[in-house]
């Protein structure tokens, strides 16, 4: 046996190595070590309540996502996705110039593979720390049904705390909840996400700031709509020689809204009373809208502000008389079914006119439309009277009458 054992023996040592060699060389040449890139993978900060002590935040200027290579057995490299990672940075290993080492994790295979991050860091700009305290502006989009407004809105709870960096922190202006009320007719409570917003009117991220809440509940309060005109009144007359003519006034109606039994009891609003006593000239008024007074339960549908200020104006104008003839030929005989044969004593009719100037000087024989109802005349001579169309601003002095004769 000694001798089976010692025969050949250096052959069979340098056998065994040659043996040890081709598996080694047969195993990296099928799954040999290779190395591999990835990137762009989110980096996690740690132990940030280190800096609340010291009344602090942060924010990233650079590194928050992390590349770095992985060197390990082709089999198990290959299947690795970014997601076998982890990234964290230690805030509490910050160093003087605000930089935090990057350590890079594999979450399997981890004693099987080399990681390399070239020594990446997170970069960080410290900030004071602030808090501070807003009221929730609630703001409605959209219209609600016909006949219908939103008469309140409430926010529940209507005060929040917001705290992060102090720059950020300085620029809010409001804190707002959005609430949509596209064609609503009864009341309503949602449940809504707070956003933050400059002065300007842009959103503020809210990625390095914190609410005390998110959400809060808005109460909607929804009221029937009702339009009604505005009326202008006058007292005394102008002086000698002139007369009132138009009284204008913008806008002519306003949307009110209130209790339904409130709304059906006002048919109209009135504006003022002008006095015109004695007036040779227009007589102007202005009203805030603020100042109208309306009746207890009833408000306006827009803010005061949006309607502004009403301008009232009392035209007057010098007082004139005319003298309108008109051919007897465009007189129009009415209901003359019996086809009598009219003819007239006179050629022509005087009409004596009264009223403003300029509607004075612009009527015309057709305005006035003159006729005459034959249905209440028989055969003979007859003194009628010719029916006139009223005009605006003028008056007609007296009854208009003809000597007619009827065959």
């Amino acid at each position: 046996m000694k001798e089976k054992i010692g025969n050949n023996l250096v052959l069979k040592i340098f056998s065994v190595i040659f043996a040890f060699l081709l598996w080694v060389f047969v195993i990296n040449v099928d799954n040999p070590v290779i190395t591999r890139s990835f990137s762009d993978v989110p980096v996690d900060m740690l132990n940030e309540q280190v800096l609340d002590d010291l009344n602090q935040t942060y924010t990233i200027e650079d590194g928050d996502t992390v590349s770095f290579t992985v060197r390990g057995k082709k089999d198990i490299v290959d299947q690795l996705k970014k997601s076998d990672f982890r990234a964290t940075a230690d805030v509490s290993s910050m160093s003087d110039v605000h930089a935090i080492p990057i350590q890079v994790d594999a979450l399997k295979y981890k004693e099987q593979l080399e990681i390399d991050t070239g020594n990446a860091t997170v970069k960080i700009v410290l900030e004071d720390l602030k808090s501070d305290q807003f009221p929730v502006t609630v703001k409605v989009k959209g219209e609600p049904a016909s006949g219908y407004t939103v008469t309140d809105q409430t926010a529940s709870p209507n005060l929040v705390s917001v705290s992060g960096p102090k720059s950020t922190i300085s620029q809010i202006d409001e804190v707002v909840a959005e609430v949509d009320v596209s064609g609503l007719k009864k009341d309503v409570t949602t449940t809504q996400t707070l956003k933050c917003y400059d002065s300007d009117g842009e959103e503020i991220s809210q990625n390095d700031i914190t609410l005390d809440t998110k959400e809060i509940h808005v109460y909607v309060q929804l009221s029937k709509t009702k339009t009604v005109p505005f009326t202008v009144k006058t007292k005394g007359s102008p002086a000698s020689g002139y007369i009132l003519g138009s009284v204008t006034y913008k806008p002519k109606e306003i949307e009110i809204t209130g209790n339904a039994d409130d709304l059906d009891k006002i048919d109209e609003i009135e504006l003022a009373t002008l006095d015109i006593s004695n007036s040779a000239e227009d007589v102007e008024k202005t009203i805030k809208a603020s100042e109208i007074k309306l009746p207890d339960g009833i408000s306006f549908v827009k803010d005061a502000s949006d309607i502004g200020n009403i301008v009232i104006r009392a035209n007057i104008e010098k007082q004139k008389e005319r003298t309108l003839e008109i051919p007897v030929s465009q007189i129009t005989l009415e209901n003359n079914t019996d086809n009598y044969d009219v003819t007239f004593d006179d050629e022509t009719i005087e009409v004596q006119l009264t009223g403003l100037q300029s509607a004075v000087d612009g009527v015309k024989a057709k305005d006035l439309n003159p006729k005459i109802d034959m249905s209440l005349y028989k055969e003979g001579t007859h003194t009628v009277q010719v029916q006139l169309t009223d005009i605006d601003n003028v008056s007609i002095k007296g009854n208009v009458s003809t000597t007619i004769t009827v065959k």
